[in-house]
């Protein structure tokens, strides 16, 4: 007799995204099981830029610090034909405008040290992690979905359950996704002809820098981008952005070329060139068409796909588990309808085609990083912190970003980062990762709600005029010292109330169960 595991939610694939859902979901104290077919990470840093609103989750889960120890603030970017000539400095996502709008910052960690990280904490958290593992004969029933576990190799895991029976699954199984394909969810996009590589690789790089620190050279001529070995990373890591007629290649002609095109980016055709670890990948432009197929649902590359120049793919994926992550907890626990699941493709579907469309008009070469100007196709801030979800239950969004110095406070965004006095320096870390919460000043009628009518399912930290360090932001978001701001689990302002309603317990307790049962 088979042993059956049960859990409220399987997640397939243990990669970035993955690991960012089994930590998120376990975090909402759901019981879930993490299947990976890898016994280890893979040695590639892959991607390594994490976004202000990525480093905002990792803070509220409580790994920030770790995630900073294992990574470096640095984003020295340069352009330039070959690591030995002339550079021109890439401006780097704005620090003073990123300080306005949230308590931490954009952070460079390569992807093979963030994983290691959010697997502990997910365990931490009470999460079971499968590696060595595959999922297959995986189906869905009325009150469920079940599937085999079989090992991805020798030697066999005999002590391990070989059923699991889940409530839901998250399949984060990339962008060839098995799952996605076999429920029949097709994607629409482009192809990006051409195969990209990936090498890990030793050489005296001193020469060419010539006492110059360089985090990166982004060189367009040779359509690549070379990282250094740092303080964090044990070898240098190159880059070649697709090209056609490499898949023809075998291993043996891989390598030479990857030496030669390392030679030719450092401007060095004598460099001595040793090989640590070489792979190819291809990229394209994709979103599926949908993101949800009865109980299983698609998250980060399974869910879109795009080429990896400027880091959006891994941030967008991670938003996308942290999306769902109290919607399937509020389901699972009795708190929300189905329904509210729905949601989850109407959210972040139009975020995904905003930003692959975006990464297509920027050109899917290694090309200069975009500025920080409002009018920039890729301004950092509005893609990471701009965020606007439609709240009234619409399938699309015309344009599902906005300022966030301007429309702070907006139902359907990000909740506003005002900067506080004390131990709390932030108003992002008055808010429940795990509930909804009401943001609010002292002589509010919301503040005072509590004292004469709970509200059940809602945290409502006061915050005393005193304690603002910035009053201008806080009126900006709040429009009056007597509103208050009802915000989702995720963070999102899910109600706005600029004035003073007869019952303000009845009004929060009214709006908390509209976001859970959306129309």
């Amino acid at each position: 007799m088979i042993d059956e595991y049960r859990c409220d939610v399987v997640v397939v694939g243990g990669s970035l995204v993955g690991s960012s859902a089994a930590m998120f979901l376990a975090q909402q104290g759901l019981s879930v099981c993490l299947v990976e077919r890898r016994m280890t990470v893979s040695p590639h840093p892959r991607a390594r830029g994490i976004s202000a609103r990525t480093m905002e989750l990792f803070r509220a889960a409580g790994i920030e610090s770790e995630i900073r120890q294992a990574g470096e603030d640095d984003f020295r970017f340069v352009l330039g034909e070959t690591l030995a000539g002339a550079y021109q400095h890439v401006a780097r996502p704005d620090a003073e405008v990123m300080g306005r709008l949230s308590p931490t910052t954009p952070y460079s960690c390569d992807q093979n040290k963030v994983e290691p990280i959010l697997r502990r904490r997910a365990e931490a958290l009470g999460a079971e992690l499968w590696n060595g593992s595959v999922a297959n004969e995986i189906e869905q029933h009325s009150s469920g979905v079940s599937l085999l576990v079989a090992p991805a190799s020798a030697p066999d895991h005999a002590s391990r359950p070989r059923r699991i029976a889940a409530r839901y699954l998250v399949a984060a199984d990339g962008a060839n996704s098995p799952l996605r394909t076999s429920l029949g969810v097709g994607q629409h996009g482009r192809d990006v002809p051409g195969i990209g590589i990936s090498v890990l690789f030793d050489a005296d790089l001193d020469g060419a820098l010539r006492g110059r620190h360089v985090s990166a050279l982004v060189s367009s001529r040779h359509g690549a981008i070379l990282f250094p070995k740092g303080k964090v990373r044990e070898h240098n890591w190159f880059g070649l952005a697709p090209r056609e007629g490499l898949d023809a290649v075998d291993a043996d002609d891989i390598d030479a070329i990857a030496t030669s095109a390392i030679r030719a980016t450092v401007g060095n055709p004598n460099l001595a060139v040793t090989l640590r670890s070489v792979l190819t990948w291809k990229t394209g432009a994709y979103v599926a068409d949908r993101y949800r197929s009865g109980r299983v649902f698609f998250v980060g590359d399974a869910a879109h796909m795009m080429p990896p120049y400027g880091g959006f793919g891994g941030n967008t994926g991670i938003a996308d588990a942290h999306n769902l992550a109290w919607k399937l907890a509020a389901v699972c626990k009795a708190e929300a309808p189905e329904s509210l699941l729905d949601t989850y493709e109407q959210e972040r579907q139009p975020i995904a085609e905003f930003t692959v469309n975006e990464v297509v008009r920027r050109g899917f070469g290694f090309q200069p990083a975009p500025t920080n100007s409002p009018n920039s196709a890729l301004n950092p801030a509005q893609i990471s912190l701009g965020y606007c979800y439609p709240l009234d239950g619409s399938t699309t969004a015309e344009r599902p970003v906005r300022d966030p110095s301007q429309a702070a406070g907006t139902p359907g965004m990000r909740a506003p980062h005002v900067r506080l006095r004390g131990s709390v320096s932030s108003t992002l870390d008055l808010l429940d990762p795990c509930g909804f919460t009401i943001l609010t000043m002292d002589g509010s009628p919301f503040a005072s709600a509590p004292h004469s009518k709970s509200v059940p399912g809602v945290r409502i930290p006061v915050v005393r005029k005193a304690d603002v360090a910035d009053l201008v932001a806080w009126n900006r978001a709040f429009g009056n010292a007597s509103g208050g701001l009802l915000i989702r689990p995720d963070g999102v302002v899910g109600w706005r109330s600029d004035g003073i309603p007869p019952d303000p317990s009845a009004a929060v307790s009214s709006a908390r169960a509209r976001c859970l049962a959306p129309i």
